[in-house]
This record gives structure tokens, C-alpha cells and sequence, in this order.
């Protein structure tokens, strides 16, 4: 009976094993209604990923509003990275797809503003 027990836990043990996720750590970045942007003021110095469902041929534009400096490391969509423009103080990107896009951001200082505008 002992081996029998340890036969279905040793056959049901990795089936439960895949079914577990790791939990998404990512900020998602949410409008107002009529809006076409959003913001994230906080700490970002050890970078902070964003997430943000977009439809493709949209522009992302991620600006810095605050006064330190930040730097988008990445931004990510279903078929992968995206090449950005870089201007003064803002970050354009073409989206190709839609889903959701990840955007990797750091700041120079404890404290950055960051605004996420999709167009």
C-alpha cells in the first residue's frame, strides 16, 4: 500500500510542479480615462519594469517629467524589442503587434517621474 502511495505522489508531483507560475513583478501602467498617458513617480535607481497593453503601430513615448535622469534600458513586445528614438528628455518607439510591451527603466537619483504616452 506504502509503495502505491508513493508511486502516485511521484507521478502527480511534477504535474503539480508545472502548473505553478511565478508571479509577474512588473508595474503595470494604467490611463485615466481620455488619457493618453500615465505616470510613475517613485524610486527607480535599481530599475523598475513596466508593463502596458498597446496595439500595434501605436507610439510609445516614455518621458522624463522629474529632475534627475533616466535611462530606458529596454522596451519589449510580443515579437521582442523594439528600437526606440532617443530625444532630450523622452524615448519614442513604433509598436509592430499588439499584447503587452515591457519597458526597463532607471534613474540616476532616489526619486524620477516617468510619463508613458501611447498615441
Amino acid at each position: 500500500m506504502n509503495k502505491l502511495w508513493m508511486v502516485a505522489a511521484l507521478i502527480t508531483a511534477p504535474l503539480l510542479a508545472t502548473s505553478v507560475q511565478a508571479a509577474d513583478t512588473s508595474t503595470k501602467v494604467t490611463f485615466a480615462k481620455d488619457s493618453y498617458c500615465g505616470s510613475f513617480a517613485g524610486n527607480i535607481s535599481n530599475g523598475e519594469e513596466f508593463r502596458l497593453w498597446l496595439m500595434p503601430e501605436q507610439n510609445l513615448v516614455i518621458r522624463n517629467v522629474g529632475d534627475d535622469q533616466i535611462n530606458v534600458a529596454y522596451v519589449s513586445g510580443p515579437s521582442g524589442r523594439l528600437t526606440g528614438d532617443r530625444y532630450d528628455n523622452e524615448t519614442s518607439y513604433i509598436t509592430e503587434r499588439k499584447g503587452n510591451h515591457r519597458m526597463k527603466v532607471y534613474g540616476n537619483s532616489g526619486y524620477s517621474s516617468i510619463e508613458f504616452c501611447a498615441y
